[in-house]
């Protein structure tokens, strides 16, 4: 055993070449900015930013028999109407832009009313719309309370 601790003998490393980092990104296309609209895409999206103010004045045109209760920026609106089968809720809930949730429920009695107002979110984004809610729930079932 040897105590000699040299390296064995290496052939010469061949120099490497690394080449310098790139100082610039390249530029791909979506890094550019958006193209502009075209005239019938801006022209939909102005109408649907302009949808709220439309809601609006659709609650104030409906028939005797249906209330209409709205939020202040008419991005939810509740269409309730007394039928034969109990009370008919039609909930509909808007984007600024994009989507349109409409709901549509019916409770026969007071109690599954109740249930569905206390797991209702508008309680704490809107909590005047939720009391009108209630109360004109209430007096379409039978007004009791």
């Amino acid at each position: 055993m040897s105590t000699d601790c040299q390296p064995p003998a290496a052939s010469p490393s061949a120099a490497i070449e690394v080449s310098p980092p790139f100082s610039k990104r390249r530029v791909d296309r979506i890094d550019e900015p958006a193209r502009p609209l075209g005239a019938k895409r801006a022209a939909l999206q102005l109408r649907r930013q302009s949808a709220p103010l439309a809601a609006e004045a659709k609650a104030q045109r409906t028939s005797t028999g249906e209330r209409t209760l709205a939020s202040r920026d008419a991005t939810v609106e509740f269409a309730l109407r007394a039928t034969a089968f109990g009370l008919l809720i039609e909930r509909t809930q808007r984007q600024a832009v994009g989507t349109r949730l409409v709901q549509t429920m019916v409770f026969e009695d007071q109690s599954t009313f109740d249930r569905w107002c206390d797991s209702e979110p508008m309680r704490f984004e809107d909590p005047m719309l939720y009391d009108r809610l209630r109360r004109e729930g209430h007096e379409a079932l039978g007004g009791q309370r």
